[in-house]
């Protein structure tokens, strides 16, 4: 049994079955567990082929090698990188299984990963990538014969939901939780395609399109959640932490659209420039730190009358120690003088 894996972007699979003696239909029998990390494009997968075969060599891709394979059954195979355009793990027996690690996301041409992620924070995910093999074959495929039995499992992260799954092949679909199945018999060259979110991202999306033109805000996904920049000058006078009645009228209406929806996280980071704190000021707040710390704890307060429970606030205080950008002239100076408010969905 000789098995071709694709590109490990795409995680294919393909299956070239050599008989020695008569031919015969061959009971091959595949299934495939996809595990997909927090970030929603990392992956760990398992992967086992059993049939009565003699032997069984997968083809990888240059770029894989035996560091991207977390365990493999069993333990006496041959890893073969002399051929220039692929790989081989080489088996004596028919049956294996193998957990590797991945992603789905191509960093060297974009372009060609497997999952793309659409402008409405939708995750689109193709297990193939149109290409077809030499001998005709595509997707996940065995030959000569088609797999007599498939099973392939996706298991989403908590915080994710599944919005749409396809297969170019008839078959069972079942969702438990997170997790998307799909069962066939007798099926060859499968293809697969999913959508899926974060839980947040139409809550998301809407802050996100409601604060697009305000120059005074940033937004921008990060995780499983959203980072929200302020510029100190919208919220405090200069060398005061007091906010302004602009600053808590803009922080009411970051979080109109989500204190009312399910349960988020909310922790506030006060940065400041590295330009020391003198004069009168100075003995309010002797440092950097204590001013960052005030204002990080104001937001907070104001966060807290605008509705937030108590119990989801934080502030931390950074002072001048995490800068977006060099403080090395004025408008960098005043890039970094800013909060920070992390909006995090409640685990």
């Amino acid at each position: 049994m000789l098995q071709l894996k694709s590109s490990p972007t795409y995680l294919l699979w393909a299956a070239l079955t050599v008989f020695t003696g008569a031919s015969a239909y061959a009971q091959v029998s595949y299934e495939t567990l996809t595990f997909i990390d927090s970030d929603g494009y990392s992956y760990v997968n398992y992967a086992t082929t059993r049939s009565d075969v003699e032997r069984y060599t997968v083809f990888l891709d240059k770029a894989e090698n035996l560091g991207d394979y977390l365990y493999i059954n069993p333990n006496q195979y041959q890893f073969d990188d002399s051929e220039s355009s692929f790989n081989q793990l080489k088996f004596d027996q028919g049956s294996y299984a193998t957990i590797s690690q991945g992603s789905y996301i191509n960093t060297q041409q974009p372009e060609k990963s497997a999952l793309q992620v659409e402008t409405d924070g939708t995750f689109r995910l193709r297990t193939w990538d149109g290409a077809k093999q030499s001998n005709g074959h595509y997707g996940i495929w065995n030959t000569p014969d088609p797999f007599a039995r498939f099973a392939a499992a996706w298991v989403f992260p908590a915080h994710f939901e599944v919005t749409g799954y396809h297969s170019n092949r008839e078959g069972e679909w079942v969702q438990r939780g997170n997790t998307l199945a799909f069962f066939t018999n007798d099926a060859n060259n499968l293809t697969f395609e999913f959508t899926y979110r974060r839980k947040s991202q139409p809550a998301f999306s809407a802050l996100m399109a409601q604060l697009k033109d305000n120059q005074a805000v940033a937004v921008e996904q990060q995780g499983n959640g959203l980072k929200v920049t302020l510029t100190n000058e919208i919220l405090f006078a200069s060398g005061s932490a007091e906010l302004s009645q602009a600053g808590r009228e803009l922080l009411s209406n970051v979080v109109s659209n989500l204190s009312s929806r399910e349960g988020y996280n909310f922790i506030v980071e006060g940065h400041t420039d590295n330009v020391p704190i003198r004069g009168q000021l100075q003995r309010q707040y002797p440092t950097n730190w204590e001013l960052s710390a005030k204002r990080a704890l104001n937001v907070v307060h104001a966060l807290d009358d605008a509705g937030i429970e108590p119990d989801r606030l934080q502030a931390r205080a950074f002072g001048a120690h995490k800068p977006r950008v060099p403080n090395d002239n004025d408008n960098n100076r005043r890039e970094n003088r800013r909060i920070e408010l992390l909006i995090e969905p409640v685990s």
